[in-house]
């Protein structure tokens, strides 16, 4: 390329906005704008390497843009905006947050040209992410909503939509689904005034849709467009909280329509999905293996992958809030109240899961009842075996009479569990129902029949009557035998 010419082009890039020219005049007029400058220019000038940057990002390139930004031999005194580029692309990696970048990043606050509005916003927006991983998500929406004044004061409905979802994502979190809804109709309409597109943008409305769609229980339409949001997100634009929810969504729904080894397929492309766009460990998704895990009456293996994870702190509320509520179930930590609906509804689950008879029907009311307001049926799909044994009698109790719309989600919470028991297909074919293979499950596990009654919540006597027609169904005449045949099933061949 001609001096000439690259002179030009970083003059341009420079009248333009530099670290924001690609908000300014897109992200296209961006990469032709690189394409003319000198090979080694972004080590010479911090707002052509911030250029190189955010072209990086965009494009689904974040690890390389990793290695740009902490090059050695650097030509030039760094300023805010290399601080700046270090929140953004910790946003897209999902890398731990320390105590001494956070601090870092507030200290950048000051730091930023009052007169901006435009990087303020990119800043409280990348402080948004941050804060929620580290689960302090009333500062997070502090932030989100500093952030949406900044693109408002700028003019910028495009990034402004952006801020929408993330803050739809909390919602979704926090159980408040038709708040969540709201927000994503917000992020649409910001979406259609900017008349802006580069990509991915309504499929990343579509993942927090998609969350909506699975809290209230609609898991076939998760599980049919997961694995193409997944490849958008791999090629465009997403931040690691976002991959995690599309994670957490994917890989649940499959087990529950279709069984733990096509989950485990899920897991482990989620795994290399995650290194591959956004780099290092995937901690969340190893936290979905353990609930898989507790899911099939397998809590010594729950309690040991989470244990494996205890010397990594997990930066995503996703994350942290599946371990805490596995760590309860598996009754490694003593259970939290909650001010958030979903958590409200988590905990009465969890209260229900430690009691039998009148009492466990009585706090899986309360649960139902919670649950009426926003329709939300995951969690009670998510806690399934405190309905066993309870199940006839939660769409028939006095507490229904007279309240149409909770009988109706009564009705939907227990089919939908139902139908969440997948037996395998080699046990399918002996005969086995959902009832026999939680027993056969449980007790494959090695668990004793005491243990297995109080991991399902029901009797020793009732295990007893299951056992005895799924020895029958398996052809053997002891537990010894059955565990052996079973450990020989392609099934169990991950455990």
């Amino acid at each position: 390329m001609p001096a000439a010419d690259a002179s030009e082009a970083r003059k341009e890039f420079i009248r333009g906005g530099g670290l924001i020219y690609p908000f300014r005049h897109g992200y296209a007029k961006l990469a032709h704008l690189l394409d003319k400058l000198q090979p080694d220019e972004w080590r010479q000038d911090e707002a052509v390497l911030g250029g190189l940057v955010m072209h990086l990002l965009k494009s689904g390139q974040a690890s390389r843009a990793k290695s740009y930004l902490h090059a050695v031999n650097l030509e030039f005194e760094k300023t805010y905006q290399f601080e700046l580029l270090d929140l953004l692309l910790a946003l897209h990696l999902g890398e731990p947050v320390s105590d001494n970048k956070l601090a870092s990043w507030r200290r950048l606050e000051r730091a930023l040209p009052i007169s901006n509005a435009l990087l303020q916003g990119l800043y409280y927006n990348a402080m948004m992410a941050m804060l929620v991983r580290l689960l302090r998500l009333e500062d997070a929406r502090v932030a989100g909503q500093q952030a949406i004044s900044c693109y408002r004061e700028d003019g910028h409905s495009y990034l402004e939509h952006f801020i929408h979802i993330h803050l739809a994502d909390l919602d979704v979190v926090d159980g408040r689904l038709r708040r969540a809804a709201r927000g994503l109709r917000t992020a649409e309409r910001c979406l259609e005034v900017s008349r802006t597109r580069y990509g991915n943008e309504e499929e990343v409305i579509e993942v927090i849709r998609l969350a909506i769609e699975y809290e209230r229980g609609n898991l076939e339409r998760v599980r049919q467009r997961a694995p193409d949001l997944r490849n958008s997100l791999l090629t465009g634009d997403s931040w690691s909280e976002l991959f995690y929810q599309l994670a957490r969504i994917g890989v649940m729904s499959t087990y529950f329509l279709e069984g733990r080894q096509a989950a485990q397929i899920e897991l482990e492309t989620y795994q290399a999905d995650y290194a591959r766009r956004h780099s290092g460990a995937p901690l969340t998704i190893d936290v979905l293996q353990a609930q898989v895990s507790h899911l099939e009456w397998h809590p010594n293996e729950a309690e040991r992958q989470l244990e494996a994870l205890d010397a990594a702190p997990i930066h995503s509320s996703i994350g942290q809030i599946v371990r805490d509520e596995l760590q309860t179930a598996l009754r490694l930590k003593e259970p939290a109240p909650s001010a958030t609906p979903r958590g409200a509804i988590v905990a009465a689950l969890q209260d229900a899961q430690r009691v039998r008879g009148k009492l466990r029907r009585q706090h899986i009311e309360r649960a139902m009842r919670l649950a009426l307001e926003e329709r939300q049926i995951a969690p009670f799909i998510e806690h399934r075996d405190v309905f066993l044994g309870a199940s006839a009698r939660m769409t028939s109790g006095q507490f229904l009479r007279g309240n149409i719309p909770l009988s109706r989600l009564a009705r939907q919470i227990v089919r939908a569990v139902e139908q969440s028991y997948v037996v395998p297909e080699e046990l399918k074919a002996l005969g086995f129902n959902s009832r026999q293979y939680r027993v056969a499950a449980a007790l494959q596990s090695g668990s004793s029949n005491k243990q297995v009654a109080r991991q399902l919540g029901i009797s020793e006597a009732t295990v007893k009557y299951h056992l005895t027609s799924v020895y029958r169904l398996a052809g053997v005449s002891n537990r010894i035998q059955l565990i052996d045949l079973m450990s020989n099933l392609e099934a169990f061949q991950y455990f």
